[in-house]
């Protein structure tokens, strides 16, 4: 099995007067053995990627738009990754020398599925599916809409992303357009899974019917226990009428 190195630069920066908040920066670099295309480089401000550097082109790529806009990348950026990426495949081999070969930690990814926004029936929306605490990469995923394939241009897929034990989180996301009956389902893939790890969402919508027949329903129920209610006031107040005749 590949040993993988993960290495992290942790700097914890504090942006508030008298440091009552700190706030967590991380630069972080990824390789794995013999596997150039797993290679990473990105920059997280508390657990959000700001950016990050292809390792084929060396392009920066910025995830936050709030942060591209006070932000721009130095110059000298792509030969500090160049480098940084050259020096943890020189590691590699003498990590495993120097830890005497282990067995690489093998985790089990967890996943959610959710919604972007509130949904309504024939408005763009997005779902996303949620991949986290794996080890190592890669995982796999993949979306159905009502058990079919969905297309390849309607997914997004995120860089991983670190987690403070240095498991793995990555983020897909599917455009969609919301009908009435829609199942969507996200797989995921991983060495850990004997077979794909698969959530289900389900398109429901409370449309202005179910608003009436709800309103409905309540206003019989009320109607109902108002009734009940005078009628037992009626009886105790005849039963109290009919003592006071007796006597």
């Amino acid at each position: 099995m590949g040993c993988r190195v993960f290495l992290a630069f942790i700097l914890g920066v504090c942006l508030l007067s008298h440091c009552q908040s700190k706030h967590l920066l991380r630069f972080l670099t990824f390789c794995q053995k013999n596997v150039p295309s797993d290679e990473e480089y990105d920059v997280e401000f508390d657990g959000d990627e700001l950016f990050y550097v292809d390792p084929i082109t060396y392009q920066v790529e910025r995830r936050l738009s709030e942060f591209a806009q006070q932000w721009t990348p130095d110059p000298g950026l792509p030969h500090e990754v160049y480098v940084s990426l050259g020096t943890c495949q020189y590691n590699i081999p003498r990590c495993i020398v120097g830890e005497k070969s282990p067995p690489e930690a093998i985790e089990v990814p967890t996943s959610h599925i959710y919604s972007q926004r509130e949904v309504e029936l024939g408005v763009p929306n997005t779902l996303i599916c949620r991949v986290s605490d794996f080890h190592p990469t890669p995982v796999d995923v993949t979306w159905t809409r009502n058990e079919q394939p969905v297309a390849e241009r309607t997914i997004i897929q995120t860089q991983y992303y670190s987690n403070e034990d240095f498991s793995f989180r990555i983020f897909s996301y599917l455009s969609i357009t919301p009908q009435e009956g829609d199942i969507y389902s996200c797989s995921v893939g991983h060495v850990s899974l004997q077979e794909p790890l698969t959530r289900i969402w389900e398109v429901e919508v409370h449309t202005d019917h179910q608003t009436v027949e709800t309103a409905v329903c309540v206003g019989g129920v009320t109607l109902g226990v108002v009734g009940v209610a005078t009628g037992v006031w009626f009886i105790k107040k005849a039963k109290r009428s009919g003592w006071a005749l007796r006597t």
